[in-house]
């Protein structure tokens, strides 16, 4: 049979007393040492991946307002070029009307010489008449001398002031 001294019961007795005191001061604290150290690695990783989302969150934000900045500035230059030819089609247009109302402006001008012309063509002519109608009654003439009379008057007015008007 099993035959117990008590060396041994003394060993087992240690080696019990040793594990306890292992365990409650060696393992213990190096568990817990090991488990804080896991928590803080499980948090730093947690954080890191909690960070990396806001940042990648971040660049799709940025990437999306770069975007919508750079249609707003499209269509900022495409506005100012539609406006930049809507105003240059304006300008244009009252230029042209602006050289059609001058272009009236001196045709009536013109057409108001030609009348004012006119007009002092027939006053002289009217003068010419009646002095050589005055002539005639203080000369009493027959037909050819009447004739010859008006030619020679005719003749005798002043081409500048006819002009080319017939």
């Amino acid at each position: 049979m099993v035959n117990i001294n008590t060396t041994l019961l003394w060993q087992v007795l240690n080696f019990l007393v040793l594990l306890w005191l292992l365990k409650k001061y060696l393992y213990g604290p190096i568990k817990e040492i090991l488990d804080k150290r896991e928590n803080t690695i499980k948090n730093e990783i947690a954080e890191a991946e909690k960070e990396h989302a806001e940042a990648m969150e971040l660049k799709e934000e940025h990437r999306a307002e770069l975007k919508r900045v750079r249609e707003k500035s499209s269509d900022i230059v495409d506005k100012a070029e539609r406006r930049a030819r809507e105003r240059s089609k304006e300008i244009i247009t009252q230029a042209k009307v602006q050289a059609e109302k001058i272009e009236e402006d001196k045709l009536k001008e013109i057409e108001q010489a030609k009348v004012e012309a006119r007009k002092e063509i027939r006053d002289d002519f009217t003068d010419i008449t009646l002095l050589a109608a005055a002539q005639m009654i203080e000369k009493e003439l027959d037909r050819n001398k009447h004739e010859e009379l008006m030619a020679k008057f005719i003749n005798q007015l002043d081409k500048k002031k006819l002009g080319d008007v017939q």
